[in-house]
């Protein structure tokens, strides 16, 4: 039960991870900083995922995966265990053309190299500052690189808790002043109405305002 909640946790970590850096505009991608360690394969999605450090193998062999019948496949669901030795299975909608096997051969050529590990949760290591696992809080430190890092105890409070990640990281961006209300938006220079609270009208809606003040909000 307890793995379950990991690897639920985890993809949604992900998820959101993901949202929040192109969002915020630290960079081309998130996955630039990190790295996937596999396991037994069940939380990398095998085509979508830049898994294997040369990009989502949906991109590297296009059109393998539009005759693909596993698109969205975990890398665990494209094999088995044979006598001890792991056995990549995937499954097409046709047979090859004469032009397309060496693409498959290309495909199994990288597959080689993959070394399943049965019973290990698949994990995430950073590429930056020596390899380590991933962990939330450290993505923070990475993401403000640019800026001071203070230490404090209510972000380390907040990483930890065990609230939705959709929660949490609303509750970082919130802190951190960085929601959309009508105020940042008028900093950004976006084309607003007006700078008041959309639900209640009196007041500029700032994130202190929508989360502490607002008369409206306190009844929802």
């Amino acid at each position: 039960m307890g793995g379950v909640g990991i690897r639920s946790r985890s993809s949604l970590w992900w998820k959101y991870l993901k949202e929040v850096w192109a969002s915020e505009g630290w960079g081309r991608s998130f996955e630039d900083g990190i790295k996937w360690k596999v396991g037994d394969g069940k939380d990398i999605s095998f085509w979508e995922f830049n898994w294997l450090g040369c990009d989502a193998l949906k991109r590297v062999f296009p059109r393998l995966f539009s005759i693909s019948s596993a698109k969205e496949a975990m890398v665990a669901e494209l094999g088995s265990w044979i006598n001890g030795v792991w056995v990549w299975q995937l499954p097409w909608q046709r047979f090859f053309f004469d032009w397309e096997k060496p693409l498959e051969d290309q495909l199994f050529q990288i597959l080689l190299e993959v070394r399943l590990v049965p019973g290990e949760v698949d994990s995430w290591v950073w590429k930056v500052g020596g390899l380590q696992t991933f962990l939330v809080n450290f993505a923070y430190i990475y993401v403000r690189k640019d800026r001071e890092v203070v230490s404090s105890p209510a972000f380390s409070r907040l990483w930890r808790c065990k609230a939705i990640p959709s929660a949490v990281l609303t509750t970082w961006r919130m802190l951190e002043n960085k929601l959309a209300t009508r105020v940042n938006l008028e900093r950004r220079e976006v084309s607003v109405e007006n700078s008041l609270c959309c639900m209640c009208g009196k007041e500029e809606e700032s994130y202190r305002h929508l989360f502490f003040d607002c008369s409206f909000a306190w009844h929802v």
